[in-house]
């Protein structure tokens, strides 16, 4: 073990480590350098969590240390316990250390499972009801089978509910957390499978930065999942003259996977965000619609291809 003095430093220099990242992340935050996200979030989540650790294990030599200099300095150091102790203190500081980490090792996977490490907004949301298990073209009976959920629909097969849920995309290996409602339709000319949906994907509102951070985190997520990203082509002059000269459209809101279209929508929920500056001002939502491929409005003006 190291000296009094080390230890000192090392817990010192941890413990102002601390608070030092924390005054700068809210300094850097506050001038934009770090946007909200979840994934900054997650970020600083787990160096905050293996700072303080690690404060917390420093701890416990600079404590001994310090206690075994105190009861010599008041003349117990021949003491027979004091004695024992100095000479074991390696052996006794190792054991404390892994009789911690055998706390950690319980605790840490069941942080995770409880979302210690996750959105802050979903676990105040409360457990999730149930997963719903759909896609655009699966039948109404496999809905009902494959999902956890209890689905709730009429006489006029559109099932829609809200509370909290997680949503699978069929056999896609997508999904969506923290659902704050579904509505979803069949057709009239097939009352048996699931045409249309919509699912509010935000686990909570949020002002027009934080709503564009979880639309390129979703972004992100479906390229990532293998989805294409889709973009209108103009095709002719008439065409081209209504959107300013330019032969295409941006891409980013609508995407392909198979038969699979997904068209990431928001919307604001106050008068504010309606206000005469729009793209700042209110509260909003991410909410994402799905359908068939072949039912898709204007389905024919868009190319579909990998993200750039």
């Amino acid at each position: 073990m190291f000296s009094l003095k080390t230890h000192g430093i090392i817990t010192g220099g941890l413990f102002a480590a601390i608070i030092v990242m924390a005054m700068a992340g809210s300094v850097l935050h506050d001038n934009g350098y770090i946007v909200d996200s979840s994934a900054s979030q997650l970020a600083a989540k787990i160096i905050f969590f293996t700072l303080f650790v690690a404060f917390a294990f420093s701890i416990i030599p600079f404590g001994l240390k310090l206690f075994l200099a105190g009861q010599t300095a008041i003349g117990n150091g021949e003491v027979r316990i004091i004695r024992t102790v100095a000479a074991h203190q390696t052996g006794i500081v190792v054991g404390i250390w892994l009789f911690c980490s055998l706390g950690l090792a319980i605790a840490i996977p069941a942080a995770i499972q409880d979302g210690f490490f996750g959105d802050p907004g979903l676990r105040a949301l409360g457990p999730s009801q149930g997963t719903l298990v759909v896609e655009p073209g699966i039948s109404v009976d496999d809905m009902k089978r494959r999902s956890s959920l209890k689905i709730k629909g009429s006489a006029d097969s559109v099932f829609a509910d809200g509370g909290v849920f997680d949503v699978a995309i069929g056999d896609s290996g997508f999904s969506f957390s923290g659902v704050r409602y579904y509505f979803i339709t069949t057709s009239r000319k097939d009352r048996a499978h699931v045409d249309m949906m919509s699912i509010g994907t935000s686990s909570r509102k949020g002002s027009r930065a934080e709503l564009e951070a979880a639309n390129a985190t979703l972004r992100g997520r479906l390229v990532a999942g293998g989805w294409l990203a889709g973009h209108e082509v103009y095709r002719d002059e008439q065409d081209r003259m209504l959107h300013g000269g330019a032969s295409r459209g941006p891409s980013g809101a609508v995407w392909r996977k198979g038969e699979t279209v997904l068209h990431i929508l928001e919307r604001p929920i106050d008068d504010n965000a309606k206000a005469d500056d729009p793209i700042d001002a209110g509260e909003w939502i991410q909410f994402v619609d799905l359908g068939r491929r072949g039912n898709w409005p204007g389905i024919e003006r868009y190319v579909f291809e990998p993200a750039r």
